[in-house]
């Protein structure tokens, strides 16, 4: 079925539509072939509709009046976005950043019921946010307001001495209103291209944690920050990364059917290595399993039970560029968009690639007339402002990445990072000593 689905999203056909589709077929021929419904029973089922609607209704709308309430609760707890100023220097390797992030990984859920279903309460959802203005670029988070401000704030100062964190009074993303005709704009969802348990090339795989030189490191987001330090006067480059606690999910959380959290599918995963480790031995093959791993399997295999000990988020990232459409250059900045990502990718392991975009591959049945990508496009500034997501196809939707991975693709670099435009805080000067002599 996997494969089926996967066929027809190549041409740009969701799969919901898919599935949609082939149950109305399958009911027309159940109905047309197996079942002869006399007039009585018509009415029966008529009759007996107080009894089995609600039922119905309730599954139709559960996941619609879930997100409402958690709106509605998202809207008292108020969200606000804090811009990180950096020194000239930063001396902390990206475990700095993972320190922080694991004190976000709240997992508190609703003590009942009544808090899930009708109060909307949920584990709160963080932005992790690097955006550019013509070509300055510069780090943000966006978070609740109430009760997580103040936790992100002290552990940042805590980590990294020197950065200074101010609340922005009117957020970044006012500045672009919804305005077609002035603005030009393209929208990416990026994820990861294998499944969650298998991670990414991480700061630790680049020697980061051992501290090096500043000379000797090499740092995997320094792409990242050339990009978007490289684009001009009028345009935009936003990248988003939200983040919300992954967790086991049981009815009182807000889930119809009891799922564990993403570490069961991880184990899961080295199971399945080791399994075709053996298989490709032979029957006959005893002693530990272990040892018939190739180096390439038994690196995979440690990685993955160094990430099973981190804390994870299920995460969503989107890139935005933007520019007045006298500045808009697609052609330049789209494929720098695609590529940024590549120095994460480990090709014995997972890789972050693009999952949707705003635009389509069969322009004349797609998209007559940019509708759709207009409609999509009004709708990702929108989420982006609000800080919301939503998938567009199977293979967009949200992934599970550890505190490790996040710390290497969002921290704050130290000058190895020779980006012009990145905003860093001015020298401070100091008075000259008093006892310096003169004439």
């Amino acid at each position: 079925m996997d494969a089926f689905l996967k066929f027809f999203e190549g041409f740009g056909i969701d799969s919901k539509y898919i599935l949609a589709l082939f149950g109305i077929l399958l009911m027309v021929f159940v109905f047309v072939n197996f079942i002869d419904v006399p007039t009585e029973s018509l009415g029966f089922i008529v009759a007996t509709a107080p009894v089995w609607l609600p039922f119905t209704l309730f599954f139709l709308f559960f996941e619609a009046w879930l997100d409402y309430v958690r709106k509605e609760f998202d809207w008292a707890q108020g969200r606000t976005t804090l811009e990180i100023r950096l020194p000239q220097e930063i001396l902390k390797s990206p475990e700095a950043m993972e320190l922080v992030l694991v004190q976000m990984h709240q997992t508190a859920g609703p003590d009942n019921h009544i808090e899930t279903y009708i109060d909307g309460k949920k584990p709160p959802t963080y932005g992790l946010e690097i955006v550019s203005r013509h070509g300055e670029v510069s780090f943000y988070i966006n978070t609740p307001k109430k009760k997580f401000k103040n936790l992100i704030e002290t552990q940042l100062y805590a980590q990294y001495p020197g950065i200074e964190v101010y609340e922005l009074d009117i957020d970044y993303t006012a500045e672009i209103p919804w305005n077609p005709k002035k603005y030009s704009m393209m929208v990416f969802h990026y994820g990861l291209k294998k499944a969650d348990a298998y991670p990414i090339k991480t700061y630790i795989d680049y020697g980061l944690k051992d501290m090096p030189k500043e000379e000797e490191k090499v740092d995997p987001i320094a792409t990242v920050l050339e990009t978007l330090g490289s684009i001009g006067q009028g345009e935009y480059m936003w990248i988003q990364i939200l983040i919300d606690a992954n967790r086991a999910m049981t009815f009182k959380e807000g889930s119809l059917h009891k799922t564990s959290d993403w570490t069961g599918p991880a184990r899961d995963e080295i199971k399945k290595i080791i399994e075709n480790a053996v298989k490709r031995a032979g029957a006959e093959t005893k002693g530990n399993a272990m040892q018939l791993l190739t180096d390439t399997e038994r690196d995979t295999v440690k990685a993955i039970e160094r990430s099973l000990a981190k804390p994870a988020f299920n995460t969503a990232i989107r890139g935005i560029y933007l520019a007045q459409k006298e500045n808009f250059q697609p052609g330049e900045r789209i494929g720098a968009m695609n590529t940024m990502w590549r120095t994460y990718d480990d090709l014995n392991r997972n890789a972050i690639g693009v999952r949707w975009r705003s635009g389509v591959d069969w322009k004349w049945w797609q998209d007559r007339g940019e509708r759709n990508s207009l409609k999509w496009k009004e709708e990702e500034l929108d989420r982006h402002k609000r800080r919301a997501y939503e998938n567009y196809s199977g293979a967009d939707t949200k992934k599970v990445l550890t505190t490790e991975e996040l710390a290497t693709i969002f921290h704050f670099p130290g000058k190895v990072v020779t980006t012009p435009t990145l905003n860093r805080i001015p020298s401070k000067r100091s008075e000259a000593p008093s006892n310096l002599p003169v004439g």
